[in-house]
């Protein structure tokens, strides 16, 4: 059945037959068929990828962005990297590639016998689920270094403030002004990150400081003297984006002890192979209620993150932070 689908479709784009009986137009729907039978989608996660050596053979495909697929892990072969089954997050990207193209990246991953191709569900940078062919290795890995990806670094930026809206967050890495606030330039890698997760923090969340961006008010720091817990949202970012977001948040500044509101590195561990990091002042900074504004900006990036919280509740976590 889905072979008649195929011929009648692409004769009718041969022919250039595309109206109905009554005459109206079915061009749109004809080429969108042909071209969903005519692809496969693909996620790339090494030497394939932009910039690497073997990318020439996507250069007929198109990119659909950054992508990742879960329940793997990375190990570094040598000259291009290698994924097993594991219990790690592979960043790659997803690829749309001509059908008569398949059979060359099967030639070059030496499908069924190097790598199996393997059909797995791929999420967007923007959340979006996909099916594509993986290309998973086949050889033994042991005593092979295990790395987290290939070609760019990536860690976990988890925010528990203001940056848990995804909206305020990107005015860090694309540039620009949070609902008139000031302008933030820039990162020099303006790509979005490409996983977002809603995560807890070992530590309470507190309001602090008196912010001229937010009328005099408090905004969020980590009570790192003990344990507690506070929402947070991990982006999944760049090495380089990230220390762009730490200068941002300390002034311009790297941080560093004794400099700025925001001079402490936080190690949190990992999270699917990757480090886990945020910053806060390492001292508790004198107490200040948040402005209504900061509060309706974190309440948004709280929603946003965790669907499951009703309003009250969200509240509720909100006027447990003021102290």
């Amino acid at each position: 059945m889905i072979g008649g689908i195929i011929s009648s479709f692409s004769e009718r784009k041969s022919d250039k037959r595309f109206k109905g009986m009554w005459g109206e137009s079915y061009e749109s729907e004809i080429e969108e068929v042909n071209d969903y039978f005519s692809h496969r989608n693909v996620f790339v996660y090494g030497t394939l990828m932009e910039g690497e050596s073997n990318h020439r053979f996507l250069e007929n495909s198109t990119c659909l962005g950054k992508a990742t697929v879960e329940g793997y892990d990375m190990y570094d072969v040598g000259w291009y990297p290698a994924i097993v089954p594991g219990d790690s997050l592979i960043v790659g990207e997803l690829y749309s590639v001509p059908l008569e193209d398949i059979a060359s990246i099967d030639m070059l991953e030496g499908e069924g016998s190097l790598y199996a191709k393997r059909y797995e569900t791929v999420t967007g940078f923007d959340g979006s689920k996909s099916l594509a062919s993986v290309y998973i290795y086949l050889g033994d890995v042991s005593g092979l270094e295990r790395i987290p990806a290939w070609g760019e670094e990536y860690l976990w930026y988890v925010s528990y403030g203001s940056n848990m809206l995804y909206e305020r967050f990107m005015c860090y890495i694309k540039g620009g002004s949070y609902h008139g606030s000031r302008y933030h330039p820039p990162c020099e890698d303006t790509t979005s990150p490409v996983a977002v997760k809603a995560v807890d923090l070992p530590y309470s969340m507190y309001f602090g400081n008196f912010s001229g961006s937010w009328h005099g008010s408090g905004v969020s720091f980590l009570d790192v003297s003990g344990p507690g817990k506070a929402l947070g949202v991990a982006y999944l970012i760049t090495k380089k984006q990230f220390e762009h977001v730490c200068r941002k948040e300390n002034d311009g500044r790297e941080p560093e002890p004794g400099y700025g509101w925001y001079e402490d590195v936080v190690d949190l561990g990992e999270m699917d192979g990757f480090k886990v990091k945020t910053v806060t002042n390492r001292d508790l900074r004198p107490y200040n209620a948040p402005s209504p504004d900061y509060l309706e900006t974190l309440s948004d990036g709280i929603g946003e993150n965790w669907p499951e919280m009703s309003e009250e509740e969200i509240r509720d976590y909100l006027e447990s932070c003021i102290r």
